[in-house]
């Protein structure tokens, strides 16, 4: 049965799929009658009806709550620094998401190459990797922040910075099941040694990611493996 978005959908109750949703409903030629599932991007799914159609318009009938809520699990958080090339970036975020990410906070290091993106081309990923991969949570993509600002925020989670220094212990053996984790990974440069002492006074422990240095979303995405395995 296909998925469709449906963002404030309640059960009981008639709603009116977004276009984007229209589009696809016209395109796998669905008519009035037929079951689909839709989810809320908050962690629902429910089993709805289509009662209207049109070139304009797919209102359905939301019916019984097949899953409510998120599921009371542990969170991953990555601040990843972008790349040059924003479809590397895309490419991680989708991939992230198909493996499970919660947050996504795009920090600006001292060695960034990119300083600003589009934060709906995100999004847009984002929807299709949930859709993909069944996830019924879209991950959260805050706004583009300094690396500064972002080490200072408060959080519960376990913190987390990925250098490529000697004699680091790896994540896999300090990334605790069942507990927030904040992982932060720097641009093609590294961060710079000033950032790491930053983030070490905030309350961050360096880690490693193996012996290979790694592209950055290469390690966005080991980083969502090792957390995931972790949690299973």
């Amino acid at each position: 049965m296909n998925l469709f978005y449906a963002p404030g959908a309640v059960s009981h109750q008639h709603y009116s799929l977004p276009d984007s949703e229209l589009h696809h409903l016209h395109v796998l030629r669905m008519s009035v009658g037929d079951e689909v599932k839709v989810f809320d991007g908050l962690g629902n799914l429910f089993l709805a009806r289509i009662d209207a159609l049109d070139k304009r318009q797919a209102l359905i009938f939301v019916a019984d709550v097949l899953q409510s809520g998120a599921l009371n699990k542990p969170g991953l958080h990555l601040a990843i620094a972008p790349p040059k090339n924003i479809e590397r970036f895309e490419w991680f975020a989708e991939k992230a998401c198909e493996i499970g990410v919660d947050v996504i906070t795009p920090i600006i290091c001292k060695h960034s190459e990119r300083k600003e993106l589009r934060a709906d081309r995100i999004e847009k990923v984002l929807l299709a990797a949930c859709k993909q991969s069944l996830k019924y949570k879209i991950p959260t993509l805050r706004p583009i922040t300094s690396f500064e600002n972002f080490v200072q925020q408060p959080t519960q989670a376990l913190k987390f910075i990925a250098w490529c220094a000697d004699e680091q212990v790896h994540l896999k053996d300090v990334c605790t099941p069942r507990q927030d984790v904040l992982v932060l990974i720097g641009p093609e440069g590294d961060f710079d040694s000033a950032e790491v002492k930053q983030a070490i006074q905030n309350g961050f422990n360096t880690v490693t990611l193996g012996s290979s240095r790694l592209r950055l979303e290469t390690a966005g995405i080991f980083v969502s493996c090792i957390f995931n395995l972790n949690n299973q």
